[in-house]
């Protein structure tokens, strides 16, 4: 069971998307927004973090930057999550430190895939 770090300003999306993962297995802890995600990251340390690409305060890119930047927490997988099509958007994804995007709405067996997939 890994703990996941889900970060998205709407409360339904968050809900969503934890009902998935714990049906998955794993532990959610949750973030309203970029800001708190980086608080968290750091003092939670979780194995996977799910990120809104747009949120208050920091969205979901600048955390992705300041969570990579940091000592203690650059090795944690990020996974960004957008109702945009990011074809094409490779590079962005790079710099950010991103290992992959989940589409808006969630497809749950998509998201449980991902997660598995970047713990290995």
């Amino acid at each position: 069971m890994a703990k996941v770090l889900i970060a998205d300003d709407s409360d339904m999306m968050r809900k969503v998307a934890k009902m998935s993962i714990e049906k998955g297995g794993h532990q959610v802890i949750e973030a309203s927004n970029g800001k708190q995600a980086v608080e968290i990251a750091t003092a939670e340390m979780p194995q996977v973090i799910l990120l809104d690409a747009e949120m208050p305060e920091m969205d979901g890119w600048e955390a992705a930057k300041t969570i990579k930047a940091n000592e203690k927490t650059k090795n944690i997988p990020i996974l960004i999550c957008t109702g945009h099509d990011l074809t094409g958007e490779e590079d962005q994804l790079k710099e950010a430190g991103i290992g992959d995007a989940i589409s808006k709405p969630y497809n749950p067996a998509q998201m449980l895939e991902k997660i598995n997939k970047v713990l290995g």
